[in-house]
């Protein structure tokens, strides 16, 4: 017990903000914050003030066993998350994320993929209150809506990358908004949305010009010339995902195939530059 005592004064010395919470405490799981907390007072208190200015808060390797008072707990005084992971936290639901938008404005990174309980208010907060977004993953939110996705078009004109993998109900009219007031986007995915056709290639096409990243996986309804168009105008492209798309044959893909390679190690056809590393 003696020694026990005589540690927790020279752990509470050390510098919280340059050492402790950026050297110690950003290394260590949700789960090992919460297990510190219970130490005693004082170090609750040290994880509380960390908290506070923490920039990273990654809920998505622990998003069954977090619960909302948790979620509540870490984000309650925070000002300064930068990046929010909380992929597949199927608890969470708007009235607990919205209120963390608000606060963190400075928001650079939001994935609310597989989350079934978001609804589309979370969109026009987000839309409202961070214009810095640059990356935004909503793969598998089956809930959002075309007007969402234009919301967050008109205010988030610095995205970079957006996965809207699955998302039914976005339309090419939402597609084609977000092409043209996102000319940043470097990463875009639609896949599995039946209702895009070549009119959203079009536009991305004579847009996107920094584009590196397209996944078409699964969009019926586009043919050979949105792909063709794709590939004679976005020079950028390092990665085309087109598996599962009836309309495309290997007529559009011929002129890719003369700049880029064909990456056969899985089961997606996938054609991309040698170079290729997609980093988020």
């Amino acid at each position: 017990m003696a020694n026990e005592n005589d540690a927790r004064p020279l752990l509470l010395k050390v510098p919280w903000v340059d050492v402790l919470f950026c050297h110690v405490f950003s290394r260590l799981s949700p789960r090992d914050l919460f297990n510190l907390r219970a130490v005693n007072k004082e170090i609750n208190f040290l994880v509380s003030e960390y908290f506070k200015v923490n920039r990273i808060l990654d809920f998505s390797s622990v998003s069954r066993s977090v619960t909302p008072n948790a979620f509540k707990t870490c984000t309650k005084d925070s000002q300064c998350l930068r990046i929010i992971n909380l992929s597949c936290c199927k608890w969470l639901d708007s009235s607990t994320l919205n209120p963390v938008l608000v606060s963190n404005k400075n928001l650079l990174h939001l994935n609310i993929s597989n989350c079934i309980s978001v609804n589309n208010s979370t969109l026009q907060v987000l839309a409202n209150n961070t214009s810095e977004l640059k990356v935004l993953d909503l793969s598998n939110c089956h809930w959002l809506s075309s007007a969402a996705v234009i919301s967050i078009s008109l205010n988030c004109h610095m995205l970079e990358f957006i996965d809207l993998t699955s998302c039914w109900e976005v339309t090419d009219e939402a597609v084609c908004d977000l092409v043209f007031n996102c000319p940043r986007l470097k990463s875009l995915s639609v896949s599995r949305i039946y209702g895009i056709t070549d009119k959203s290639l079009v536009v991305i096409a004579h847009k996107l010009n920094c584009l590196e990243n397209l996944n078409l996986t699964g969009c019926w309804r586009i043919t050979d010339y949105g792909v063709r168009l794709v590939g004679e105008y976005c020079r950028q492209l390092k990665s085309l995902k087109v598996e599962d798309c009836r309309g495309v044959t290997e007529f559009s893909l011929m002129n890719l195939r003369s700049r880029m390679y064909i990456d056969r190690t899985s089961s997606t056809l996938c054609v991309r530059l040698p170079r290729l590393q997609l980093q988020i």
